[in-house]
């Protein structure tokens, strides 16, 4: 049952970036917890203090936040998604046509919904086209999609919904994050590369993420609790901010590939980064990027309106 709340803090937080790892320059907007899905790796089972959605009422307090906000910070990249799924619950709530109500009012900040559902019929609607919106999905293998992300769309209905939102003309972004290294995970991430080379247009990609499988200590309780679960079988250790990674070079590996694998089967141009890496990361893997938090915000910002 969703819950509807007055939010008492604020609506607006920079991204949660471990210390040495390099930020993107992305703020969240809290306008609502809670997720119906269940993914063995979402931090989420851990650190809220319940699962039932909560949604918060005092938009207008949201506005004028944002009104503030913009005065103060350039080349704003900002979107629902940490807290929960952007879309899951909008058929019930109609939250998406509020946020883009808002955010029409605001052209020079990017608004990004980040979501694995396949809940688009009210952006569809909407009576414009905002050139400011990205709509994302969090993409797997199906493989890894069927056994970690319970209750959540399969593949081929998070695709049929990327082309239908690129299709009336908005920008997508795609979010490998996390990569998770099963046995055979080249073939199984080529295949899906192939698959989405199949319906989205390079011109209409805003960005898209990498970032291999991480969790804190904290969950490793849940993850028990998925039978069969992928997590546990690769080489895990801890990692330089207190979280579970695969080792370095296995992550510098599976960055590699995938890049390589994005650049000759859909494009060498698509707008790519890497989610909670250090610099020695970001520098083999993107030699050609000056990765500091601003430059790499402004990368990103200005790949939505080309």
């Amino acid at each position: 049952m969703i819950k509807f709340e007055k939010q008492k803090g604020n609506f607006i937080k920079h991204c949660p970036c471990s210390p040495e790892a390099i930020s993107c320059g992305y703020f969240n907007l809290n306008l609502h917890t809670g997720c119906p899905y269940s993914c063995s790796y979402c931090i989420l089972q851990a650190y809220l203090e319940t699962k039932e959605p909560i949604f918060f009422t005092n938009i207008d307090d949201m506005e004028n936040e944002l009104v503030r906000f913009t005065k103060k910070q350039k080349y704003l990249r900002i979107g629902t998604g940490e807290l929960s799924d952007s879309l899951a619950f909008d058929p019930e709530t109609q939250y998406s046509n509020k946020i883009l109500s808002i955010f029409e009012k605001f052209p020079e900040v990017v608004f990004e919904f980040k979501t694995k559902s396949t809940n688009i019929n009210s952006i569809l609607k909407y009576k414009n086209v905002l050139k400011n919106i990205v709509v994302s999905w969090s993409l797997n293998p199906k493989e890894i999609i069927e056994k970690e992300e319970r209750f959540s769309p399969d593949l081929n209905s998070r695709l049929k919904a990327i082309a239908e939102v690129q299709s009336k003309g908005y920008k997508i972004g795609i979010h490998f994050d996390p990569i998770i290294l099963i046995k055979n995970w080249k073939i199984y991430y080529r295949n899906l590369i192939v698959e989405i080379s199949k319906i989205i247009s390079p011109k209409n990609i805003a960005w898209w993420s990498m970032g291999t499988l991480r969790f804190p200590y904290s969950l490793r309780n849940y993850i028990f609790g998925y039978k069969d679960s992928f997590l546990f079988s690769g080489e895990l250790i801890r990692g330089y901010d207190g979280k579970y990674r695969y080792f370095k070079p296995l992550r510098i590996e599976a960055f590699k590939f995938i890049k390589q694998e994005i650049h000759s089967i859909i494009s060498d141009e698509i707008p790519l980064y890497l989610c909670m890496e250090d610099v020695e990361a970001w520098r083999e893997i993107f030699p050609e990027i000056y990765c500091t938090e601003s430059t790499i915000n402004k990368y990103l910002y200005e790949s939505v309106y080309k």
